[in-house]
Protein backbone atom coordinates (compact mmCIF):
# COMPACT_ATOMS: atom_id res chain seq x y z
CA UNK A 1 0.00 0.00 0.00
CA UNK A 2 1.54 3.14 -1.10
CA UNK A 3 1.80 6.04 1.16
CA UNK A 4 0.03 9.27 0.02
CA UNK A 5 1.44 12.76 0.48
CA UNK A 6 -0.83 14.84 2.73
CA UNK A 7 -2.82 17.27 0.68
CA UNK A 8 -3.11 20.88 2.05
CA UNK A 9 -5.28 23.57 0.55
CA UNK A 10 -3.08 26.32 -0.98
CA UNK A 11 -2.87 29.64 0.92
CA UNK A 12 -4.79 32.42 -0.68
CA UNK A 13 -3.07 35.71 -1.69
CA UNK A 14 -5.08 37.59 0.85
CA UNK A 15 -4.07 35.36 3.73
CA UNK A 16 -0.40 35.65 2.72
CA UNK A 17 -0.58 39.43 2.59
CA UNK A 18 -2.26 39.54 5.97
CA UNK A 19 0.68 37.73 7.55
CA UNK A 20 3.27 40.17 6.07
CA UNK A 21 4.29 43.00 8.46
CA UNK A 22 2.99 46.50 7.55
CA UNK A 23 5.27 48.56 5.32
CA UNK A 24 5.82 51.21 7.97
CA UNK A 25 6.83 48.43 10.38
CA UNK A 26 9.33 47.14 7.86
CA UNK A 27 10.78 50.62 7.39
CA UNK A 28 11.13 50.97 11.12
CA UNK A 29 13.11 47.77 11.21
CA UNK A 30 15.73 49.24 8.90
CA UNK A 31 18.91 50.06 10.76
CA UNK A 32 21.36 52.85 10.14
CA UNK A 33 23.53 50.29 8.32
CA UNK A 34 20.65 49.51 5.95
CA UNK A 35 20.10 53.17 5.15
CA UNK A 36 23.77 53.73 4.47
CA UNK A 37 23.83 50.69 2.22
CA UNK A 38 20.71 51.75 0.29
CA UNK A 39 22.48 54.04 -2.26
CA UNK A 40 24.67 51.09 -3.31
CA UNK A 41 21.61 49.40 -4.77
CA UNK A 42 21.60 52.06 -7.50
CA UNK A 43 24.09 52.84 -10.16
CA UNK A 44 25.88 56.20 -10.19
CA UNK A 45 23.63 57.43 -12.96
CA UNK A 46 20.49 56.31 -11.12
CA UNK A 47 21.63 58.08 -7.98
CA UNK A 48 22.13 61.34 -9.90
CA UNK A 49 18.70 61.00 -11.49
CA UNK A 50 17.08 60.35 -8.10
CA UNK A 51 18.74 63.44 -6.61
CA UNK A 52 17.60 65.58 -9.54
CA UNK A 53 14.08 64.19 -9.28
CA UNK A 54 13.96 64.89 -5.54
CA UNK A 55 15.24 68.43 -6.11
CA UNK A 56 12.60 69.11 -8.76
CA UNK A 57 9.91 67.74 -6.45
CA UNK A 58 11.13 69.94 -3.59
CA UNK A 59 11.21 73.09 -5.75
CA UNK A 60 7.74 72.32 -7.11
CA UNK A 61 6.47 71.83 -3.57
CA UNK A 62 7.96 75.12 -2.41
CA UNK A 63 6.58 77.05 -5.41
CA UNK A 64 3.14 75.52 -4.96
CA UNK A 65 3.21 76.24 -1.23
CA UNK A 66 4.27 79.84 -1.88
CA UNK A 67 1.47 80.35 -4.39
CA UNK A 68 -1.11 78.90 -2.06
CA UNK A 69 0.20 80.97 0.84
CA UNK A 70 0.14 84.14 -1.28
CA UNK A 71 -3.43 83.48 -2.39
CA UNK A 72 -4.88 82.82 1.04
CA UNK A 73 -2.74 85.23 3.11
CA UNK A 74 -1.68 88.86 2.98
CA UNK A 75 1.35 90.74 4.36
CA UNK A 76 0.53 92.62 7.55
CA UNK A 77 2.69 95.03 9.55
CA UNK A 78 4.62 93.35 12.34
CA UNK A 79 6.33 94.77 15.39
CA UNK A 80 10.02 95.24 14.74
CA UNK A 81 12.66 97.54 13.33
CA UNK A 82 14.12 100.85 14.41
CA UNK A 83 13.71 104.22 12.68
CA UNK A 84 16.71 106.55 13.04
CA UNK A 85 15.54 110.13 12.49
CA UNK A 86 17.95 113.00 11.96
CA UNK A 87 16.95 116.45 13.21
CA UNK A 88 18.35 119.98 13.08
CA UNK A 89 19.19 121.29 16.53
CA UNK A 90 18.70 119.61 19.88
CA UNK A 91 15.31 119.69 21.64
CA UNK A 92 14.58 121.82 24.70
CA UNK A 93 10.88 121.25 25.30
CA UNK A 94 9.26 117.93 24.45
CA UNK A 95 6.10 119.45 25.81
CA UNK A 96 3.02 120.72 23.91
CA UNK A 97 2.90 123.67 26.29
CA UNK A 98 6.29 125.05 25.24
CA UNK A 99 7.48 123.29 22.05
CA UNK A 100 8.96 126.16 20.06
CA UNK A 101 11.01 124.79 17.16
CA UNK A 102 10.71 121.98 14.62
CA UNK A 103 12.72 119.45 16.64
CA UNK A 104 10.68 120.14 19.80
CA UNK A 105 7.43 119.81 17.90
CA UNK A 106 8.50 116.67 16.01
CA UNK A 107 9.24 114.71 19.18
CA UNK A 108 6.26 116.17 21.02
CA UNK A 109 3.95 114.99 18.21
CA UNK A 110 5.15 111.40 18.74
CA UNK A 111 5.12 111.38 22.55
CA UNK A 112 1.81 113.20 23.15
CA UNK A 113 -1.71 112.63 21.87
CA UNK A 114 -4.40 115.26 21.36
CA UNK A 115 -8.15 114.90 21.49
CA UNK A 116 -8.11 114.84 17.70
CA UNK A 117 -5.34 114.53 15.12
CA UNK A 118 -4.90 114.96 11.37
CA UNK A 119 -4.50 111.90 9.18
CA UNK A 120 -2.25 111.55 6.14
CA UNK A 121 -4.82 113.29 3.97
CA UNK A 122 -5.12 116.31 6.23
CA UNK A 123 -8.54 115.28 7.56
CA UNK A 124 -9.61 115.43 11.20
CA UNK A 125 -9.49 112.01 12.90
CA UNK A 126 -10.33 111.04 16.46
CA UNK A 127 -7.39 110.45 18.79
CA UNK A 128 -7.98 110.45 22.56
CA UNK A 129 -11.55 111.48 21.77
CA UNK A 130 -14.09 108.87 20.83
CA UNK A 131 -16.32 111.57 19.41
CA UNK A 132 -16.93 115.34 19.28
CA UNK A 133 -20.42 116.81 19.25
CA UNK A 134 -20.83 120.40 18.03
CA UNK A 135 -23.88 122.39 19.13
CA UNK A 136 -26.19 123.85 16.53
CA UNK A 137 -25.11 127.42 17.31
CA UNK A 138 -21.42 126.46 16.96
CA UNK A 139 -20.55 127.69 20.46
CA UNK A 140 -20.26 124.36 22.25
CA UNK A 141 -18.02 121.33 21.64
CA UNK A 142 -18.68 118.23 23.76
CA UNK A 143 -15.82 115.73 23.72
CA UNK A 144 -16.16 112.12 24.84
CA UNK A 145 -12.92 110.27 25.60
CA UNK A 146 -12.17 106.69 24.64
CA UNK A 147 -12.53 104.20 27.50
CA UNK A 148 -9.44 102.73 29.17
CA UNK A 149 -6.93 105.43 28.17
CA UNK A 150 -3.54 105.22 29.91
CA UNK A 151 -0.46 107.39 30.29
CA UNK A 152 2.96 105.97 29.51
CA UNK A 153 3.48 105.36 33.25
CA UNK A 154 0.28 103.30 33.46
CA UNK A 155 -1.89 105.89 35.21
CA UNK A 156 -5.42 106.45 33.90
CA UNK A 157 -6.05 109.36 31.52
CA UNK A 158 -9.40 111.09 31.98
CA UNK A 159 -11.31 114.38 31.77
CA UNK A 160 -9.27 115.89 34.63
CA UNK A 161 -6.14 115.74 32.46
CA UNK A 162 -7.88 117.55 29.61
CA UNK A 163 -9.15 120.30 31.91
CA UNK A 164 -5.75 120.68 33.56
CA UNK A 165 -4.00 121.01 30.18
CA UNK A 166 -6.29 123.70 28.79
CA UNK A 167 -6.35 125.72 32.02
CA UNK A 168 -2.55 125.51 32.16
CA UNK A 169 -2.30 126.82 28.60
CA UNK A 170 -4.65 129.68 29.53
CA UNK A 171 -2.70 130.54 32.69
CA UNK A 172 -0.42 133.53 31.90
CA UNK A 173 2.04 132.37 34.57
CA UNK A 174 3.06 129.45 32.32
CA UNK A 175 3.74 131.80 29.36
CA UNK A 176 2.67 129.23 26.78
CA UNK A 177 2.73 130.44 23.15
CA UNK A 178 -0.59 128.60 22.70
CA UNK A 179 -2.40 130.90 25.10
CA UNK A 180 -3.81 133.19 22.39
CA UNK A 181 -5.60 130.22 20.78
CA UNK A 182 -7.58 129.55 23.95
CA UNK A 183 -8.65 133.01 25.04
CA UNK A 184 -12.39 133.25 25.61
CA UNK A 185 -12.82 129.46 25.86
CA UNK A 186 -14.25 127.86 29.01
CA UNK A 187 -14.07 124.15 29.80
CA UNK A 188 -16.18 122.07 32.17
CA UNK A 189 -16.14 118.46 33.33
CA UNK A 190 -19.38 116.58 32.68
CA UNK A 191 -18.09 113.24 33.94
CA UNK A 192 -14.87 111.23 34.02
CA UNK A 193 -14.77 110.81 30.25
CA UNK A 194 -16.66 113.88 29.00
CA UNK A 195 -15.75 117.58 28.80
CA UNK A 196 -17.47 120.55 27.20
CA UNK A 197 -15.76 123.55 25.59
CA UNK A 198 -17.84 126.74 25.42
CA UNK A 199 -16.99 129.67 23.12
CA UNK A 200 -18.20 133.25 23.37
CA UNK A 201 -18.73 133.37 19.62
CA UNK A 202 -18.93 130.63 16.97
CA UNK A 203 -15.46 129.80 15.70
CA UNK A 204 -15.52 127.40 12.76
CA UNK A 205 -11.79 126.42 12.90
CA UNK A 206 -12.00 125.51 16.63
CA UNK A 207 -11.69 121.79 15.88
CA UNK A 208 -8.03 122.41 15.05
CA UNK A 209 -7.47 123.62 18.63
CA UNK A 210 -8.43 120.17 19.90
CA UNK A 211 -5.27 118.70 18.34
CA UNK A 212 -3.15 120.16 21.17
CA UNK A 213 -1.25 117.51 23.15
CA UNK A 214 -2.74 116.63 26.54
CA UNK A 215 -0.52 116.75 29.67
CA UNK A 216 -0.63 114.27 32.61
CA UNK A 217 -2.14 116.24 35.48
CA UNK A 218 -0.89 113.78 38.12
CA UNK A 219 2.71 114.74 37.28
CA UNK A 220 2.52 118.42 36.29
CA UNK A 221 0.36 119.46 39.26
CA UNK A 222 3.39 118.82 41.48
CA UNK A 223 5.55 121.34 39.58
CA UNK A 224 5.31 125.06 40.48
CA UNK A 225 4.31 127.37 37.63
CA UNK A 226 7.44 129.45 38.04
CA UNK A 227 9.78 126.48 37.52
CA UNK A 228 7.77 124.57 34.91
CA UNK A 229 10.21 125.45 32.12
CA UNK A 230 13.06 123.94 34.15
CA UNK A 231 11.40 120.59 34.87
CA UNK A 232 13.04 117.32 33.76
CA UNK A 233 9.62 116.37 32.35
CA UNK A 234 10.32 118.71 29.46
CA UNK A 235 12.76 116.08 28.14
CA UNK A 236 11.88 112.91 30.06
CA UNK A 237 8.33 113.41 28.91
CA UNK A 238 5.34 111.29 29.88
CA UNK A 239 2.51 111.35 27.36
CA UNK A 240 -0.02 109.00 25.80
CA UNK A 241 1.28 108.93 22.22
CA UNK A 242 2.54 105.92 20.26
CA UNK A 243 6.12 106.21 21.58
CA UNK A 244 7.51 107.00 25.01
CA UNK A 245 10.76 108.32 26.39
CA UNK A 246 13.50 105.73 26.99
CA UNK A 247 16.81 107.59 27.27
CA UNK A 248 19.00 110.38 25.94
CA UNK A 249 22.75 110.92 25.63
CA UNK A 250 24.85 114.04 26.09
CA UNK A 251 28.42 115.05 25.36
CA UNK A 252 30.68 116.19 28.17
CA UNK A 253 29.80 119.81 27.39
CA UNK A 254 26.10 119.05 27.98
CA UNK A 255 25.07 119.03 24.31
CA UNK A 256 22.27 116.59 23.65
CA UNK A 257 23.30 114.17 20.88
CA UNK A 258 20.49 111.61 20.79
CA UNK A 259 17.11 110.73 22.26
CA UNK A 260 15.49 107.29 22.11
CA UNK A 261 11.76 106.60 22.10
CA UNK A 262 10.32 103.11 22.52
CA UNK A 263 6.90 101.81 21.47
CA UNK A 264 3.97 102.35 23.80
CA UNK A 265 2.35 98.93 24.31
CA UNK A 266 -0.68 100.65 25.89
CA UNK A 267 -1.38 102.82 22.83
CA UNK A 268 -5.08 103.29 22.15
CA UNK A 269 -4.93 103.17 18.33
CA UNK A 270 -3.47 100.77 15.78
CA UNK A 271 0.15 99.72 16.32
CA UNK A 272 2.69 101.09 16.88
CA UNK A 273 4.84 98.70 14.87
CA UNK A 274 8.36 100.15 14.98
CA UNK A 275 10.10 99.00 18.17
CA UNK A 276 11.98 102.26 18.64
CA UNK A 277 12.58 105.69 17.11
CA UNK A 278 16.05 107.16 17.61
CA UNK A 279 16.55 110.92 17.16
CA UNK A 280 20.06 112.19 16.41
CA UNK A 281 20.77 115.92 16.31
CA UNK A 282 22.83 117.85 13.75
CA UNK A 283 23.76 121.47 13.16
CA UNK A 284 22.94 121.87 9.47
CA UNK A 285 21.40 120.26 6.41
CA UNK A 286 24.75 119.17 4.97
CA UNK A 287 25.49 117.22 8.15
CA UNK A 288 22.12 115.47 7.90
CA UNK A 289 22.79 114.35 4.34
CA UNK A 290 26.30 113.19 5.20
CA UNK A 291 24.85 111.15 8.10
CA UNK A 292 22.33 109.57 5.73
CA UNK A 293 25.07 108.61 3.29
CA UNK A 294 27.04 107.01 6.16
CA UNK A 295 23.91 105.04 7.09
CA UNK A 296 23.81 106.72 10.51
CA UNK A 297 20.19 107.81 10.03
CA UNK A 298 17.19 106.61 8.01
CA UNK A 299 15.11 109.76 7.65
CA UNK A 300 15.24 113.55 7.90
CA UNK A 301 13.60 116.77 6.71
CA UNK A 302 15.29 119.22 4.37
CA UNK A 303 14.43 122.36 2.40
CA UNK A 304 16.68 122.49 -0.64
CA UNK A 305 15.21 121.28 -3.93
CA UNK A 306 18.79 120.80 -5.15
CA UNK A 307 19.34 118.27 -2.37
CA UNK A 308 16.25 116.41 -3.57
CA UNK A 309 17.84 115.69 -6.94
CA UNK A 310 21.04 114.57 -5.21
CA UNK A 311 19.22 112.22 -2.83
CA UNK A 312 16.95 110.77 -5.51
CA UNK A 313 19.86 108.59 -6.65
CA UNK A 314 19.97 106.82 -3.28
CA UNK A 315 17.76 104.24 -1.56
CA UNK A 316 15.20 106.79 -0.45
CA UNK A 317 11.58 107.87 -0.76
CA UNK A 318 11.20 111.65 -0.90
CA UNK A 319 7.92 113.29 0.11
CA UNK A 320 7.21 116.88 -0.93
CA UNK A 321 5.42 118.86 1.79
CA UNK A 322 3.81 122.12 0.67
CA UNK A 323 2.97 123.68 3.99
CA UNK A 324 0.48 126.56 4.45
CA UNK A 325 3.18 129.11 5.18
CA UNK A 326 4.04 132.36 3.42
CA UNK A 327 7.12 134.56 3.64
CA UNK A 328 6.46 138.25 3.12
CA UNK A 329 7.84 141.76 3.52
CA UNK A 330 5.90 143.73 6.14
CA UNK A 331 6.18 147.54 6.02
CA UNK A 332 5.69 149.78 9.07
CA UNK A 333 4.80 153.40 8.18
CA UNK A 334 4.47 154.22 11.89
CA UNK A 335 8.26 153.97 12.21
CA UNK A 336 9.20 155.08 8.68
CA UNK A 337 6.44 157.36 7.26
CA UNK A 338 7.41 157.15 3.57
CA UNK A 339 6.60 153.42 3.68
CA UNK A 340 2.95 154.45 3.84
CA UNK A 341 3.14 156.07 0.40
CA UNK A 342 1.49 153.88 -2.21
CA UNK A 343 4.06 154.68 -4.93
CA UNK A 344 6.89 153.62 -2.63
CA UNK A 345 5.17 150.37 -1.71
CA UNK A 346 4.45 149.63 -5.38
CA UNK A 347 8.05 150.37 -6.37
CA UNK A 348 9.52 148.17 -3.63
CA UNK A 349 7.20 145.31 -4.67
CA UNK A 350 8.12 145.66 -8.37
CA UNK A 351 11.85 145.65 -7.55
CA UNK A 352 11.78 142.13 -6.09
CA UNK A 353 12.63 139.23 -8.40
CA UNK A 354 10.80 136.37 -6.66
CA UNK A 355 12.13 133.59 -8.89
CA UNK A 356 15.69 134.68 -8.22
CA UNK A 357 14.92 135.01 -4.51
CA UNK A 358 13.61 131.43 -4.35
CA UNK A 359 16.61 130.08 -6.25
CA UNK A 360 19.09 131.88 -3.98
CA UNK A 361 17.48 131.40 -0.59
CA UNK A 362 15.33 128.29 -0.83
CA UNK A 363 17.47 126.53 -3.46
CA UNK A 364 14.44 126.18 -5.69
CA UNK A 365 12.27 124.74 -2.93
CA UNK A 366 9.44 127.25 -3.04
CA UNK A 367 6.53 128.63 -5.01
CA UNK A 368 5.77 132.29 -5.69
CA UNK A 369 2.95 133.80 -3.62
CA UNK A 370 0.95 136.95 -4.38
CA UNK A 371 -1.82 136.80 -1.78
CA UNK A 372 -2.28 136.56 1.99
CA UNK A 373 -3.22 132.86 1.95
CA UNK A 374 -0.72 130.50 0.27
CA UNK A 375 -1.73 128.28 -2.68
CA UNK A 376 -3.13 124.87 -1.80
CA UNK A 377 -4.67 126.16 1.43
CA UNK A 378 -8.42 126.33 1.97
CA UNK A 379 -9.75 129.64 0.65
CA UNK A 380 -6.63 130.62 -1.31
CA UNK A 381 -7.40 133.10 -4.11
CA UNK A 382 -5.32 132.10 -7.12
CA UNK A 383 -6.92 134.77 -9.36
CA UNK A 384 -4.97 137.65 -7.83
CA UNK A 385 -2.56 138.95 -10.48
CA UNK A 386 1.16 138.59 -9.86
CA UNK A 387 3.31 141.66 -9.29
CA UNK A 388 5.92 141.40 -12.09
CA UNK A 389 9.61 142.04 -11.56
CA UNK A 390 10.07 145.41 -13.29
CA UNK A 391 12.91 147.50 -11.82
CA UNK A 392 12.55 150.15 -14.53
CA UNK A 393 8.86 150.53 -13.68
CA UNK A 394 9.86 150.80 -10.00
CA UNK A 395 12.23 153.67 -10.80
CA UNK A 396 9.50 155.46 -12.79
CA UNK A 397 7.07 155.08 -9.89
CA UNK A 398 9.55 156.63 -7.50
CA UNK A 399 10.39 159.44 -9.90
CA UNK A 400 6.70 160.19 -10.33
CA UNK A 401 6.41 160.42 -6.53
CA UNK A 402 9.17 163.03 -6.36
CA UNK A 403 12.18 160.84 -5.49
CA UNK A 404 15.46 162.00 -7.05
CA UNK A 405 19.20 161.36 -6.76
CA UNK A 406 20.28 164.93 -6.17
CA UNK A 407 24.01 164.39 -5.62
CA UNK A 408 24.73 161.33 -7.77
CA UNK A 409 25.45 158.98 -4.85
CA UNK A 410 22.78 156.49 -5.95
CA UNK A 411 20.48 157.28 -3.00
CA UNK A 412 17.06 158.74 -3.80
CA UNK A 413 15.70 161.65 -1.81
CA UNK A 414 12.36 163.43 -1.69
CA UNK A 415 11.79 167.02 -0.62
CA UNK A 416 8.47 168.58 0.20
CA UNK A 417 7.41 171.93 1.62
CA UNK A 418 9.39 175.15 1.62
CA UNK A 419 11.13 177.46 4.02
CA UNK A 420 10.92 176.27 7.60
CA UNK A 421 8.53 173.52 6.54
CA UNK A 422 10.94 172.15 3.97
CA UNK A 423 11.75 168.50 4.73
CA UNK A 424 13.92 166.04 2.88
CA UNK A 425 13.50 162.29 3.28
CA UNK A 426 16.17 159.85 2.17
CA UNK A 427 15.12 156.48 0.79
CA UNK A 428 17.00 154.57 3.48
CA UNK A 429 15.46 151.38 4.81
CA UNK A 430 16.42 148.99 7.57
CA UNK A 431 15.20 145.39 7.30
CA UNK A 432 14.90 143.26 10.42
CA UNK A 433 14.57 139.49 10.30
CA UNK A 434 15.38 136.25 12.09
CA UNK A 435 18.88 134.77 12.08
CA UNK A 436 17.48 131.67 10.38
CA UNK A 437 19.72 131.14 7.30
CA UNK A 438 16.85 131.19 4.81
CA UNK A 439 15.42 134.47 6.13
CA UNK A 440 18.82 136.12 6.39
CA UNK A 441 19.57 135.20 2.79
CA UNK A 442 16.16 136.45 1.65
CA UNK A 443 16.60 139.79 3.42
CA UNK A 444 20.09 140.26 1.97
CA UNK A 445 18.84 139.54 -1.56
CA UNK A 446 15.95 142.01 -1.16
CA UNK A 447 18.33 144.67 0.16
CA UNK A 448 20.45 144.27 -2.97
CA UNK A 449 17.40 144.51 -5.25
CA UNK A 450 16.14 147.64 -3.52
CA UNK A 451 19.59 149.17 -3.68
CA UNK A 452 19.45 148.80 -7.47
CA UNK A 453 16.47 151.20 -7.64
CA UNK A 454 17.99 153.81 -5.29
CA UNK A 455 16.85 152.58 -1.87
CA UNK A 456 19.85 152.19 0.44
CA UNK A 457 19.00 149.15 2.56
CA UNK A 458 20.69 147.44 5.49
CA UNK A 459 19.76 144.15 7.19
CA UNK A 460 19.77 143.33 10.87
CA UNK A 461 19.21 139.67 11.81
CA UNK A 462 18.46 138.61 15.39
CA UNK A 463 17.80 135.32 17.16
CA UNK A 464 14.07 134.66 17.07
CA UNK A 465 13.55 135.31 20.80
CA UNK A 466 15.38 138.66 20.57
CA UNK A 467 13.56 139.59 17.37
CA UNK A 468 10.19 138.98 19.02
CA UNK A 469 11.10 140.92 22.15
CA UNK A 470 12.90 143.86 20.52
CA UNK A 471 10.99 144.29 17.26
CA UNK A 472 7.85 142.24 16.67
CA UNK A 473 6.00 142.68 19.97
CA UNK A 474 6.63 146.45 20.26
CA UNK A 475 6.25 146.80 16.44
CA UNK A 476 9.65 148.52 16.41
CA UNK A 477 10.73 147.72 12.85
CA UNK A 478 10.71 149.63 9.59
CA UNK A 479 10.58 146.52 7.42
CA UNK A 480 10.21 142.96 8.66
CA UNK A 481 10.98 139.92 6.51
CA UNK A 482 9.14 137.12 8.22
CA UNK A 483 6.78 134.19 7.77
CA UNK A 484 3.16 133.53 8.67
CA UNK A 485 2.08 129.96 9.35
CA UNK A 486 -1.52 128.88 8.86
CA UNK A 487 -3.36 125.77 9.94
CA UNK A 488 -5.55 123.37 7.98
CA UNK A 489 -8.19 126.06 8.27
CA UNK A 490 -6.27 129.29 7.64
CA UNK A 491 -8.38 131.78 9.67
CA UNK A 492 -6.30 134.92 8.85
CA UNK A 493 -8.03 136.88 11.66
CA UNK A 494 -4.96 136.99 13.95
CA UNK A 495 -2.74 138.29 11.12
CA UNK A 496 -5.02 140.89 9.52
CA UNK A 497 -7.84 142.06 11.82
CA UNK A 498 -7.59 145.56 13.30
CA UNK A 499 -8.03 144.17 16.82
CA UNK A 500 -4.70 142.36 16.40
CA UNK A 501 -2.59 145.44 15.68
CA UNK A 502 -0.94 145.39 19.10
CA UNK A 503 0.81 142.58 20.96
CA UNK A 504 -0.23 139.84 21.66
CA UNK A 505 -1.99 140.21 18.31
CA UNK A 506 -0.09 139.07 15.21
CA UNK A 507 -1.02 141.82 12.75
CA UNK A 508 2.61 142.56 11.84
CA UNK A 509 1.48 144.11 8.55
CA UNK A 510 -0.18 146.84 10.67
CA UNK A 511 -3.10 146.60 8.27
CA UNK A 512 -6.45 148.10 9.19
CA UNK A 513 -9.46 147.96 6.91
CA UNK A 514 -13.07 147.87 8.08
CA UNK A 515 -14.25 145.80 5.12
CA UNK A 516 -11.56 143.19 5.83
CA UNK A 517 -12.48 143.17 9.53
CA UNK A 518 -16.11 142.34 8.68
CA UNK A 519 -15.11 139.62 6.20
CA UNK A 520 -12.87 137.91 8.74
CA UNK A 521 -15.41 138.20 11.54
CA UNK A 522 -18.17 136.70 9.40
CA UNK A 523 -15.92 133.94 8.03
CA UNK A 524 -15.02 132.58 11.45
CA UNK A 525 -18.66 132.65 12.58
CA UNK A 526 -20.09 130.54 9.77
CA UNK A 527 -19.74 126.78 9.52
CA UNK A 528 -20.61 126.72 5.82
CA UNK A 529 -17.33 126.10 3.95
CA UNK A 530 -18.52 127.68 0.69
CA UNK A 531 -19.47 130.91 2.43
CA UNK A 532 -16.21 131.04 4.33
CA UNK A 533 -14.20 130.39 1.17
CA UNK A 534 -15.91 133.28 -0.63
CA UNK A 535 -15.15 135.63 2.23
CA UNK A 536 -11.53 134.51 2.39
CA UNK A 537 -11.12 135.11 -1.33
CA UNK A 538 -12.59 138.61 -1.07
CA UNK A 539 -10.39 139.38 1.93
CA UNK A 540 -7.29 138.51 -0.12
CA UNK A 541 -8.46 140.67 -3.01
CA UNK A 542 -8.78 143.72 -0.74
CA UNK A 543 -5.38 143.14 0.92
CA UNK A 544 -3.68 142.75 -2.47
CA UNK A 545 -5.39 145.87 -3.82
CA UNK A 546 -4.23 147.92 -0.81
CA UNK A 547 -0.69 146.43 -0.90
CA UNK A 548 -1.03 145.31 2.71
CA UNK A 549 2.30 143.48 2.41
CA UNK A 550 4.72 142.32 -0.27
CA UNK A 551 4.22 138.58 -0.51
CA UNK A 552 7.22 136.53 -1.57
CA UNK A 553 6.94 132.77 -1.64
CA UNK A 554 5.67 129.61 -0.02
CA UNK A 555 8.51 127.37 1.14
CA UNK A 556 8.46 123.67 0.30
CA UNK A 557 9.74 121.10 2.77
CA UNK A 558 10.94 117.63 1.85
CA UNK A 559 11.02 114.47 3.93
CA UNK A 560 13.43 111.67 3.02
CA UNK A 561 13.03 108.15 4.40
CA UNK A 562 14.60 104.84 3.40
CA UNK A 563 12.47 102.63 1.19
CA UNK A 564 12.54 99.77 3.71
CA UNK A 565 9.91 101.64 5.75
CA UNK A 566 6.29 101.24 4.71
CA UNK A 567 3.00 102.82 5.74
CA UNK A 568 4.39 106.36 5.35
CA UNK A 569 1.40 108.25 3.93
CA UNK A 570 2.06 112.00 3.80
CA UNK A 571 -0.51 114.21 2.13
CA UNK A 572 -1.90 117.62 3.04
CA UNK A 573 0.01 118.75 6.12
CA UNK A 574 -0.21 122.10 7.88
CA UNK A 575 2.93 121.75 10.01
CA UNK A 576 6.15 119.74 9.54
CA UNK A 577 5.51 117.67 12.69
CA UNK A 578 2.23 116.40 11.24
CA UNK A 579 4.24 113.96 9.14
CA UNK A 580 4.28 111.89 12.33
CA UNK A 581 0.48 112.03 12.64
CA UNK A 582 0.24 108.36 11.67
CA UNK A 583 3.70 107.17 12.72
CA UNK A 584 1.94 104.38 14.63
CA UNK A 585 1.22 102.80 11.22
CA UNK A 586 4.79 102.94 9.92
CA UNK A 587 6.54 99.58 9.82
CA UNK A 588 9.70 97.81 8.70
CA UNK A 589 8.76 94.13 9.29
CA UNK A 590 5.80 92.10 8.05
CA UNK A 591 4.01 88.84 8.81
CA UNK A 592 1.62 86.69 6.74
CA UNK A 593 -1.99 86.58 7.87
CA UNK A 594 -5.13 85.01 6.43
CA UNK A 595 -7.12 87.28 4.17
Amino acid sequence: MALKKEQRPPETLASAESKRPPAWHQVRQLTRHHWLYLPRLFSRRERVELVLLASVALVAFLVLSSRITTRVTVARPAVGGVLREGALGEPRFVNPLYASDDTDRDITAIVFSGLVRYDGGGKVAMDLAQGVEISQDGKSYTVTLRPGLRWHDGEALNADDVIFTIKTVQDPAYKSPLRANWQGVTIERLDQTTVRFSLRQPYAPFMENLAVGILPAHLWRKIPRETAVLSDLNLKSVGSGPYQFKKFTRREDGTLTSLVLTRNSRYHLEGPYLKEIHFSFYTDEASLIAAYRRNDIDSFSFLSAGRRDELAKLDVSIHELKLPKVFAVFLNPNVQPFLGRRAVRQALAAAIDRSSLIAKTAAGGGAEVHSAIPPGTFGANTDIPAIPFEPDAARRLLAGDGWKDTNGDGLLERTEGSGRNRKTAKLEIRIMTSDAPELQAAAAAIAEMWGAIGARTEVKALPIADLEAAAIRPRAYEVLVFGEVFGHDPDPFAFWHTSQLKDPGLNIALFSNRAVDLLLEEARRTADPDTRERKYREFQRVVASDLGAIFLYQPVNYYAIRQQFSGVNLGALALPEERFGEVNRWYADTRRALK
